[in-house]
């Protein structure tokens, strides 16, 4: 019977991690969430922002290629409600597209809505403005977008990405820049 002690102890004997090895595990996966956390939200800012950008300069085209083909002036400006435009500079809240028949940049009985667009998500930290004093993007039915350049400049409300723009020339084309139209630093 004492020979069966020492067996039975070596059977028994609980397995696991020490301290030591508990501690290192933890540190190493602290470490690794302190710089893989940051590096997400600068992805995920990141997807926003080029989103953002993409679905705008999309719309941008549909409005001028919509002039074009209808030979009518086509309106894209912000509007809260899906139906009427802002008195605002402000596009994150949504925007639509229309056609302007009597060229007065306002959306009246009887103009067709083309599109609208409302965010998904009521906290979208992309924010989007237009020049000061440009409250609608109109596009004249041979494409053109009179008046000076028009710069909408996108802002992540996080910091974690620097600005965008997409600047439409009096052409009517957008294109994408890091900078305003004159080169100077975009303002958030």
């Amino acid at each position: 019977m004492h020979m069966d002690t020492p067996f039975l102890c070596r059977a028994y004997r609980q397995s696991g991690f020490t301290l030591v090895e508990l501690l290192t595990t933890l540190t190493v996966m602290v470490a690794l969430m302190a710089t893989g956390v940051p590096a997400m939200q600068r992805f995920s800012a990141s997807q926003k922002m080029m989103v953002a950008v993409n679905s705008m300069t999309s719309y941008l085209h549909l409005a001028r290629s919509e002039a074009i083909k209808r030979g009518l002036r086509a309106v894209l400006c912000p509007s809260l409600d899906g139906k009427r435009c802002l008195k605002s500079i402000q596009w994150q809240q949504g925007f639509i597209l229309f056609v302007d028949k009597n060229a007065n940049t306002k959306r009246d009985a009887g103009e067709e809505l083309l599109r609208q667009f409302q965010p998904n998500s009521p906290k979208l930290q992309i924010h989007i403005t237009t020049t000061k004093g440009r409250r609608w993007i109109r596009y004249q039915s041979t494409g053109e977008a009179p008046g000076s350049n028009l710069t909408m400049t996108f802002c992540d409300s996080s910091g974690f990405v620097d600005p965008k723009a997409v600047i439409i020339s009096r052409t009517g084309r957008p294109r994408i820049s890091t900078l305003k139209s004159d080169g100077a630093p975009l303002d958030c």
